[in-house]
């Protein structure tokens, strides 16, 4: 079964103990930090490999096409920072997701906002 099958089975059978509505959701509190967290270091590190080792040569590819004012290893790390920032937020959305679901188990009510541990 995967994340969103489980997601909605979860849904299905999680009721508020407040108002007892069954319109209750999964509180993204870990995803949403596991996604800047991620995407953030995931930027940091790929334009640091990047550009000491391939950015050189990727900046100057990248640089003739599309700009040549900019210097090739300059433009290596921002091209590695763009798609290491994508392949970080997908990872921390990934590893987010989970301890949302295993670990923190909040819900939030949608009819009256109550917060709960299910």
């Amino acid at each position: 079964m995967d994340y969103a099958e489980e997601l909605i089975n979860r849904m299905v059978a999680v009721a508020c103990p407040a108002c007892g509505s069954r319109h209750c959701h999964l509180q993204a509190t870990a995803r949403k930090a596991g996604v800047v967290v991620g995407g953030v270091l995931g930027a940091i590190i790929a334009a640091g490999f990047n550009g000491a080792t391939i950015g050189a040569v990727n900046g100057a590819v990248i640089a003739s096409v599309v700009s040549r004012r900019l210097p090739a290893p300059l433009t290596g790390a921002i091209g590695g920072a763009i798609v290491g920032f994508a392949w970080g937020a997908l990872a921390g959305h990934a590893v987010g997701a989970d301890i949302d679901m295993n670990v923190l188990g909040m819900y939030q009510c949608r009819e009256c906002g109550f917060e709960f541990k299910a």
